[in-house]
C-alpha cells in the first residue's frame, strides 16, 4: 500500500491517485507564474488590444493554485478517521515547524543581504500576526483547515449529495451573482445587508476542502466525464466575462482592493472545473513510466512551493540575473511567454534538491 507523497498533501490513502499528482504539478507551475511578471503582462500591452485581453485572461486563469491545493487536501484528509491528538500532535505541529523553519530561513537570507536587521522578537511577532512571505498564506490557511478537521469530517460524511449541491449553489450565488447584481444592476447604490452575508460559507479553509471531498468521494467517474466538457465551457465563458468586466472597469486582476470579489467570482468554478477534468482524464489509469514521473513531480510539491520565493524579489543574484537574461527587452505578450518558460525552469530547479532530500533515509517520512 503506497502513501500519498508530498508535504502539501499529508496523509495516507488507499491508492495513489494519478489525477492528484497531475493537479499538484499544474498548481505548482501556476503558483510560480502567479508571482512572476507574467501576471502583469497586460500592463505592457496597448489597452483594448487583443494582446491586452489575452494577457488579462491568462491573469484571471492563473489565480487558482493554492485554492486547488486545499481541494486536494480535503479530498485526501476528510475521509480519514483520526483522533484530535493525532491531528494536533502529527499534522498541525509538523506544518507549524515547516512554517517556522522556512520563514526563518528566508528571514536570515534577508538579514545577510542587508534587507533586514536581526531581531528575533520582531520575527516571532511577525510570524504570529502576518505572513513574512505573502506566498506562505497557504500554510496559515492549511493550519486553520487542520484545526477544523475533527468537526469537518463528521459534517461532510453526514451530508447528502443534494446538500453539497445546495452548498455549491449558495456560495456561488452569494459570492458571484449577488455582487454582480449589486454592481451592474443596482450600480452600487444598494447591496445585501451585511447581517445576511454568510462569509463563513465562502471561507477558503472551509469551502475548498469540502468541495474536494465531494468531487473525489461522491461524484462517480462516469459523472465526471459527463460534467467535464460542460464545466470547461462554462468556466471559459465565465472567465471571459470577468475579463471583459475588468477591462471595461479598468480594474487590475491583481489589485488588493479587487482581490476578494475576484476570488469569489472566478476561482471556485475554475477550481471545480480543473478538479473534475483531471479526475475524468486520469482517474483509474494503469500506471506506466510517464505516470511514475508525474507521481515523482507531484510528490515534491511542498519542496517546490517552499523554494519558490528564492526566485522572487531578487533574493538570489544568480537567479535574478538568469530571469532578466531570459526576459531581455521583451514587452507585452512576449513577457507572458517568458514568464511561462521561467516558471518551468524554476519548477525544475526546485524539484531537483527536493527529490534528492526525499532520497535520504528518514526524511521521506517527514515529507509524507
Amino acid at each position: 500500500m503506497k502513501t500519498d507523497t508530498g508535504l502539501l498533501k499529508t496523509g495516507v490513502i488507499k491508492k495513489r491517485e494519478l489525477y492528484f499528482d497531475v493537479l499538484w504539478v499544474f498548481a505548482m507551475l501556476f503558483q510560480i507564474f502567479a508571482y512572476s511578471e507574467g501576471k502583469d503582462a497586460y500592463e505592457l500591452c496597448a489597452f483594448g488590444s487583443m494582446s491586452y485581453r489575452f494577457c488579462l485572461f491568462m491573469t484571471v486563469f492563473s489565480r487558482f493554485s493554492l485554492w486547488l491545493c486545499l481541494m486536494i487536501s480535503g479530498a485526501v484528509l476528510l475521509e480519514k478517521e483520526e483522533s484530535i491528538k493525532k491531528v494536533w500532535g502529527g499534522r498541525i505541529s509538523r506544518v507549524v515547524i515547516i512554517l517556522l523553519v522556512s520563514s526563518f530561513g528566508y528571514y536570515m537570507l534577508d538579514v545577510i543581504k542587508g534587507r533586514e536587521e536581526f531581531d528575533l522578537a520582531r520575527f516571532l511577532i511577525d510570524i504570529y500576526s502576518r505572513e513574512r512571505l505573502i506566498q506562505f498564506w497557504y500554510l496559515y490557511a492549511y493550519i486553520g483547515f487542520l484545526v477544523c478537521l475533527p468537526f469537518l469530517r463528521p459534517l461532510v460524511k453526514n451530508m447528502r449529495n443534494a446538500d453539497f449541491i445546495y452548498l455549491i449553489a449558495a456560495v456561488f450565488v452569494l459570492s458571484s451573482i449577488l455582487p454582480l447584481i449589486d454592481a451592474k444592476v443596482l450600480l452600487g447604490r444598494y447591496c445585501l445587508n451585511p447581517s445576511m452575508k454568510l462569509d463563513w460559507l465562502s471561507a477558503e479553509l472551509f469551502i475548498y476542502p469540502v468541495l474536494g471531498y465531494y468531487f473525489h468521494n461522491r461524484v462517480k467517474l462516469r459523472e465526471c466525464r459527463v460534467l467535464a466538457p460542460v464545466l470547461a465551457i462554462l468556466d471559459i465563458i465565465w472567465m471571459l466575462y470577468n475579463t471583459f468586466v475588468m477591462e471595461t472597469t479598468g480594474t487590475s486582476a491583481g489589485s488588493v482592493e479587487m482581490y476578494p470579489s475576484y476570488h469569489g467570482r472566478c476561482v471556485m468554478l475554475h477550481c471545480i472545473t480543473l478538479f473534475v477534468c483531471a479526475k475524468a482524464l486520469f482517474h483509474g489509469r494503469e500506471k506506466n513510466n510517464l505516470h511514475r514521473t508525474i507521481g515523482s513531480l507531484g510528490g515534491c510539491s511542498l519542496g517546490i512551493y517552499l523554494l519558490g520565493p528564492l526566485f522572487l524579489d531578487g533574493r538570489v543574484d544568480l537567479f535574478e540575473n538568469l530571469r532578466l537574461t531570459l526576459r531581455g527587452d521583451a514587452e507585452g505578450v512576449v513577457v507572458l511567454w517568458a514568464a511561462f518558460v521561467w516558471s518551468v525552469i524554476v519548477y525544475c530547479i526546485c524539484f531537483v534538491p527536493t527529490w534528492l532530500v526525499r532520497r535520504i533515509p528518514g526524511l521521506k517520512k517527514v515529507t509524507t
